[in-house]
């Protein structure tokens, strides 16, 4: 992340910053973007309790982001088509210049329950950036177990899309209660072909598919579309308590003092 020149005696208000994945800009891809700091206006929409986490980050990044690759002050439609590996990282880049790189967060322990303070420093975080010549991934998986269907076919090969911030608003809304059932039907939006399931039976019995996984198969299919280009929030935190390290996620809603 680099400062952009202001006018002399006016201070840096916006930041140049380098998106993992990138939008399209004729036959290729952009990376650069820019961004303001939070004001207000902003800041008022973090105690807004008629928004989502997910409709929130677009509300911010719409108001904060003053460029996508050579589109000036993309709306809020834009902003939903990004991938969400980018709207993560312009979330972390937003929360970084207009609150600083210091985040208290707190980790409770599967072992003993324990809570873990950790002062995290932001401007840390690994991000993995796709090349701006690589195309864009779309993640195979092979399944250990796979899916037995009724006619006894056994499918263990899925191709995976990367996740919009299209589908986090889409799941959102169906499903804003349910967060084993959000990530299925996160998962189901991403799926391009499993093994030679018709879409017609992946729209009609996907849930039910994807529940008769064995965990150790849901969980690659997890980590595939966690392991994509973006910002790496995996942390590997030794407990206070039990002196045990375990593996966490920061926590993206613990970004801002209201969020």
């Amino acid at each position: 992340m680099s400062t952009i020149p202001a006018p002399a005696g006016s201070r840096p208000r916006s930041f140049a910053v380098d998106l993992p994945v990138g939008v399209p800009a004729g036959d290729a891809r952009r990376r650069d973007a820019e961004l303001r700091k939070m004001c207000g206006y902003e800041e008022a929409l973090l105690g807004d309790e008629t928004l989502d986490g997910v409709r929130l980050v677009t509300e911010l990044l719409a108001a904060c982001t003053l460029r996508l690759g050579d589109v000036e002050r993309p709306d809020r439609a834009i902003i939903e088509r990004l991938f969400v590996a980018d709207r993560d990282y312009l979330l972390l880049e937003l929360r970084r210049i207009s609150y600083g790189d210091g985040l208290s967060a707190g980790y409770p322990c599967p072992r003993c329950g324990v809570e873990t303070v950790v002062e995290e420093d932001l401007a840390s975080l690994p991000v993995d950036r796709l090349a701006l010549d690589a195309p864009v991934p779309a993640p195979r998986v092979e399944l250990e177990d796979g899916y037995l269907d009724r006619h006894g076919n056994r499918h263990t090969t899925v191709v995976l899309r990367l996740p919009r911030g299209s589908d986090e608003a889409f799941v959102s809304l169906a499903l804003p209660n349910g967060r084993a059932q959000a990530q299925d039907a996160l998962m189901l939006r991403c799926i391009e072909t499993f093994g030679s399931l018709s879409r017609a039976d992946l729209d009609a019995f996907g849930s039910k598919v994807l529940r008769e996984l064995t965990v150790g198969d849901r969980a690659r299919l997890v980590g595939a579309l966690r392991g994509g280009p973006g910002v790496r929030w995996q942390r590997q935190v030794p407990c206070l308590g039990c002196g045990q390290t375990a593996a966490h996620t920061l926590d993206v809603s613990d970004f801002f003092p209201n969020g």
